[in-house]
């Protein structure tokens, strides 16, 4: 397929994950926060925009760090490429674009979706946000529905399932290293790590793995290394590792992608948690989420790109206009 088409459906993947991230986690910080005092509350907005790498962003923006200053930030400010309003406005243009790539299903979802939310008075929904974040997160969840029910298993597919990993598992990268170097691993703060969870989805999912018990360290162990639960870092990097594998050429030899993630994910599948934790926590997320976003970049130069390029920083790894 063409590379623009490759890399359209790539950034499809990450914006509609993006979307769906943002607003789950808003969701997980607003309702965390009805009663807390001024500075934990500041405190607890700062660490959202953190995680979502937009502290920066917020601060030139010159919004106030309260409730409706960063929330608008997150949902309304069509200036930040990480809102959801941005988020879905360049999924939905990505879509539009590739219209033969796609199904009528999955176009149809996406542009009901942009325009339904352009219907809404935003500025009343964040008055009680849950009502929105709530539409978003089943919206982005309906697209994903939509797209495996749908799309044929071709490159399209590989293309924007592996934008939509990577999206995913750097994302859950940044929300363990915020939370966990805020408050010690051997703390007894339950609603901190059940925050943590949640903003992960992944609450019930652990409680049936680990019933009562909210060690600290068995949440770091299934958000990062769990091989079942969908929005784990292990298991986003395995299912990239395997898409990547059908996209390589017939030939068997490994492209710089595949290298890359397969170190990557070695790495952290033979990491024990248990002598990691404490002072080389952080090193070690920190690594992860480098490692990911190299694999993007690489992944842009191997198929997105003229080979002749000279590689970008991976810091500076944006997307397309």
């Amino acid at each position: 397929m063409l590379a623009r088409h490759a890399e359209s459906l790539f950034w499809t993947g990450r914006y509609v994950e993006r979307a769906e991230d943002t607003a789950r986690l808003l969701d997980v910080t607003y309702h965390g926060l009805l009663e807390a005092t001024s500075f934990e509350a500041r405190r607890s907005w700062r660490d959202l925009l953190v995680v979502l790498s937009l502290d920066a962003e917020f601060t030139a923006a010159g919004a106030e760090l309260t409730a409706a200053g960063v929330s608008e930030f997150l949902v309304l400010d069509e200036e930040n490429a990480g809102s959801i309003v941005s988020s879905v406005e360049r999924a939905r243009e990505n879509v539009r674009s590739l219209r033969e790539q796609v199904s009528t299903e999955l176009w149809e979802a996406v542009n009901r979706f942009h325009l339904d939310l352009r219907a809404r008075d935003l500025v009343s929904d964040l008055e009680q946000p849950y009502r929105l974040t709530s539409m978003v997160k089943q919206r982005c969840q309906t697209l994903a529905g939509v797209a495996a029910e749908t799309m044929p298993r071709d490159d399209g597919w590989l293309f924007l399932q592996v934008g939509w990993m990577l999206e995913r598992a750097e994302m859950t990268c940044r929300l363990l290293d915020v939370r966990y170097g805020r408050t010690p691993v051997s703390s007894g703060a339950y609603h901190h790590w059940l925050g943590t969870l949640k903003s992960a989805s992944a609450s019930e999912a652990y409680r049936k793995a680990h019933r009562s018990s909210l060690d600290p360290t068995q949440v770091l162990e299934f958000l990062l290394l769990s091989r079942t639960f969908p929005r784990s870092v292990l298991f986003c990097l395995r299912r990239v590792e395997q898409d990547l594998g059908r996209l390589a050429p017939v030939d068997g030899r490994l492209t710089r992608p595949q290298r890359l993630l397969g170190r990557l994910r070695a790495d952290l599948e033979y990491t024990d948690l248990h002598e990691t934790v404490g002072d080389d926590l952080h090193a070690l997320l920190d690594r992860l989420q480098k490692g990911v976003r190299q694999v993007a970049e690489s992944v842009a130069l191997q198929y997105f790109r003229n080979s002749q390029e000279v590689a970008l920083s991976v810091l500076d790894f944006r997307p397309p206009g």
